[in-house]
């Protein structure tokens, strides 16, 4: 079945240093808003014309505190279909709760199988796409692992903070994350506050519904109810 409306795979196809091309124009002489227009403007134009192939989404990512640059080249396949999702009971399993502890239990996960014209070329749903054949793949392995193997998590981060620089890592501890545990802090704060005060309107609120609910009159012993005085 499709998948979600507007759902698309993007598959990197090349990784290229463009170092040279983002900081064409850049010198010491640029600082501030200048420096980053400079490095906006050539960004957007190696993108615009990495993008000019047809089915191709790109980016340029900063690498190493913006050291170097990376241009992605990906393929962006339009043809999205579920091929398998779990039941509700495993995919929202723990709810809430769970989502916010470690170990997770909870399955939420999913197939989903891309497809392509017969060429290979990205195209919407048609009843002649065929399954997209990557150049190379991961196997699944059906044996299971044993004591001591390598096991690796697949994944691809939006960002990572390994490669920080000494003073990179100096400002995190010596201003950052002291001020983002104050600003925290304050929130939890003024949560506990806003919560105290719903308290106590709901306290004064629930004596003052009491007085101003309607009277209603008993039932006789024969089980009318009494006229109304």
């Amino acid at each position: 079945m499709p998948a979600a409306p507007g759902s698309r795979i993007h598959v990197i196809e090349d990784m290229r240093d463009v170092t040279a091309e983002i900081l064409k124009g850049v010198s010491d002489k640029l600082n501030g808003f200048a420096r980053y227009e400079r490095l906006a403007t050539n960004r957007k134009a190696l993108i615009a014309a990495c993008e000019g192939q047809p089915n191709r989404r790109c980016d340029v990512g900063a690498y190493y505190g913006g050291a170097s640059y990376y241009l992605q080249q990906k393929l962006e396949i339009e043809d999205v279909r579920l091929v398998y999702a779990p039941a509700l009971g495993i995919g929202n399993f723990g709810g809430e709760t769970d989502n916010w502890m470690w170990p997770r239990h909870t399955g939420d996960f999913g197939f989903y199988r891309a497809y392509v014209a017969p060429d290979g070329s990205s195209r919407p749903y048609a009843r002649d796409n065929v399954p997209y054949r990557p150049k190379s793949w991961l196997p699944i392995a059906c044996a299971g692992v044993k004591e001591g193997d390598l096991v690796m998590v697949a994944g691809f981060p939006g960002a990572t903070h390994q490669f920080l620089t000494a003073d990179e890592v100096r400002f995190n501890f010596a201003q950052f994350e002291p001020r983002l545990q104050r600003s925290l802090s304050d929130y939890a704060a003024q949560i506990k506050r806003q919560r105290q005060a719903i308290a106590r309107r709901r306290s004064i609120d629930r004596p003052l519904h009491k007085l101003a609910r309607p009277k209603t009159h008993g039932k006789s012993r024969k089980g009318n109810r009494s006229a109304p005085e």
